[in-house]
């Protein structure tokens, strides 16, 4: 019988954007390698639509020495996380990772098809913390955040650190979120790279790579 051919990541984060164009909303914003954490860490792909989601790829050229780390890293950010990986993985993370995680097993196709299957559907959790996804607004952001939430008791010259910490203990969690969504999505002349319809369009200066989800050209079962 013939080897089966090794994913590589590169493989797999082809099929998976595939995917989620061809099935998430055209609503939601499609972010490859987004930093969280002061960029302690980058999740491979994550979705911006009424809640935040994560998908972290594994692919056979890969290890998972760094899984557990970025696991509590992510779990303070994402509302639901899925991790995309192959069949020589596949029983290390079910050990690994919490039940709540989705698990998406990425196996190879006719010639350089990639197949992605759902083996475990992902499930919401409770273990968001308000500082980590206020986090993910930039400096400017948090402080228009604040002000419009909290008044005249911010200072102008508040550095981000404090902005964080001022959102994190005087507004809601879900407000929070809710306005993190939506300065995501107004991003886009800060992007490397706008997805429409699967082209990429143009080109910028900041680190993370921002879509709007649409149906690519060909498919990626």
């Amino acid at each position: 019988m013939a080897q089966s051919r090794a994913l590589t990541e590169f493989a797999i984060r082809s099929a998976l954007l595939a995917r989620l164009r061809a099935h998430a909303p055209k609503t939601d914003l499609l972010i490859e390698e987004l930093g969280i954490e002061h960029g302690a860490a980058r999740v491979d792909v994550a979705v911006a639509s009424d809640r935040l989601l994560g998908y972290e790829i594994k692919s056979d050229f890969d290890t998972l020495d760094r899984l557990a780390q970025q696991m509590h890293t992510y779990h303070r950010v994402f509302d639901a996380l899925t991790i995309v990986t192959t069949a020589s993985f596949l029983d290390q993370v079910k050990a690994l990772l919490p039940k709540w995680w989705g698990i998406m097993l990425a196996e190879p196709g006719n010639g350089s098809i990639v197949r992605l299957t759902e083996h475990r559907p992902a499930s919401s959790h409770q273990r968001q913390d308000a500082l980590s996804i206020a986090a993910l607004l930039w400096r400017d952001e948090a402080y228009a955040f604040a002000l419009e939430q909290l008044g005249a008791v911010i200072k102008s010259r508040a550095t981000r650190a404090e902005l964080y910490e001022l959102i994190a203990a005087e507004i809601p969690l879900p407000r929070i979120r809710d306005r993190v969504l939506a300065t995501l999505r107004t991003r886009v002349t800060v992007q490397r790279r706008l997805y429409v319809v699967g082209e990429q369009l143009t080109d910028g200066v900041d680190e993370m790579v921002v879509g709007r989800i649409a149906a690519p050209r060909r498919q990626i079962a």
